[in-house]
């Protein structure tokens, strides 16, 4: 008779490369399962004790990927590539994990979800590729422990999320998605007004995103059929799992000062591409205002913590996306609010507009920055805030 990770019987042919664990959840299946499969869920409860996760892409599908980082509790940056191989809804789950597509070590998982009275059963189940790497995952990494809590916090987050509440302990995270700035470090051109919204920027800053399929989406149709290269990587991650906006006067409307009257609607017609609140900053406040499709705009005079306090209610616990101008991400970046940043590097020189970088000398000292080139021409720069926390004790595979 073999045993499996935890010293149990088992009769698998498999056993001796498997690491099993079960776990019951107070929770409704399909509530488990929606918390395993959603990335605004899944990226806040992953992991053992001390990790995070950094979500780079993600699709949900036989055949998609989620490709992320885990962020050790040393600080140590970890790559991460899980494919999904097997999907049946709110039932079982197969999946492939290694630190990359071509990893040669990577494991295979399955999980079953089982409805048990008012809760979940879920077991877990990994193959390693050998006894060898079974072995150095459980002993050297930790994995059965590392299981053990993943699966605790699936536990605690579901429970909470059941209880339609804010899971515990989960606050989102700050993010900045697809602006774009010069070679010269302008966010946006001079002389903004309604026939110019960019200034004399024009759509330069934005050719990058314009033919993306995301862009087209949101209604900035062009000639060409859309992109799905490493441009659209990008700008598709701009609202997963993001439950509000907060953005500048400037972005809302081209004037400035009191408002006159309050017939402007924004830019984006009936319908704006949100579908979340969002929080407008500016000093002379005005009543909400509801738009189609979920988006409602509240109009805030107030400083950036202080602001990120209010959007943050209205989140329900999932990432607040700081949206720009320039001065507002600027303003966020020196109160130290932002966890995460995508800035796109556009070959183009202003030479005059809104500045992106002043007064923010050693602001890599804060972040883990990564560039990534695009055909386009395009920098895509990624930062991500750096962390500093207990010695890593398992890896959790």
């Amino acid at each position: 008779m073999e045993e499996n990770g935890r010293g149990e019987p088992t009769g698998s042919a498999t056993a001796d490369r498997e690491v099993a664990i079960t776990r019951y959840i107070d929770a409704p299946r399909e509530v488990v399962f929606r918390a395993f499969t959603e990335v605004e869920h899944l990226s806040r409860w992953w992991g053992p004790e001390g990790f995070t996760t950094t979500t780079r892409s993600f699709e949900f599908r036989v055949g998609g990927v989620w490709d992320f980082l885990m962020h050790g509790p040393d600080g140590t940056d970890y790559p991460e590539w899980i494919t999904w191989l097997e999907i049946v809804p709110a039932q079982r789950i197969a999946l492939l994990h290694g630190e990359s597509r071509d990893d040669p070590e990577a494991f295979e998982s399955v999980l079953v979800f089982e409805s048990e009275g008012d809760g979940t059963r879920i077991d877990f189940r990994t193959v390693f590729p050998t006894r060898e790497l079974r072995d150095r995952a459980v002993e050297e990494y930790r994995a059965v422990e590392g299981g053990e809590q993943t699966l605790s916090h699936l536990a605690a987050y579901a429970t909470e999320l059941a209880a339609g509440g804010r899971p515990v302990g989960h606050e989102g995270l700050v993010r900045v998605h697809n602006f774009s700035v010069s070679l010269d470090g302008f966010g946006v051109g001079e002389g903004q007004c309604l026939e110019a919204p960019f200034g004399h920027a024009g759509q330069r800053l934005l050719e990058w995103a314009l033919p993306t399929r995301t862009f087209q989406d949101m209604g900035f149709h062009g000639e060409q059929q859309p992109s799905v290269g490493v441009d659209e990587a990008f700008a598709s991650r701009w609202n997963a799992g993001i439950g509000v906006e907060i953005m500048g006067r400037n972005k809302f409307a081209p004037s400035r000062g009191p408002w006159g009257d309050e017939t402007w609607r924004g830019w984006w017609g009936d319908t704006p591409p949100f579908h979340t609140p969002v929080v407008v900053l500016t000093h002379h406040p005005r009543p909400t205002l509801q738009l189609d499709g979920g988006t409602t705009f509240h109009f805030l005079d107030a400083d950036p913590a202080t602001a990120l306090a209010y959007a943050r209610d209205l989140a329900g616990g999932l990432d607040v996306r700081i949206g720009g101008g320039a001065s507002t991400i600027r303003q966020f970046l020196e109160a130290d609010l932002i966890d995460e940043m995508h800035i796109a590097l556009v070959p183009v020189l202003l030479g005059r507009g809104e500045r992106l970088w002043d007064g923010l000398e050693g602001l890599e000292e804060r972040f883990r920055i990564e560039s990534t080139s695009s055909p386009s021409g395009v920098i895509h720069l990624s930062f991500w805030r750096h962390r500093a926390r207990v010695p890593r004790t398992t890896s959790g595979g």
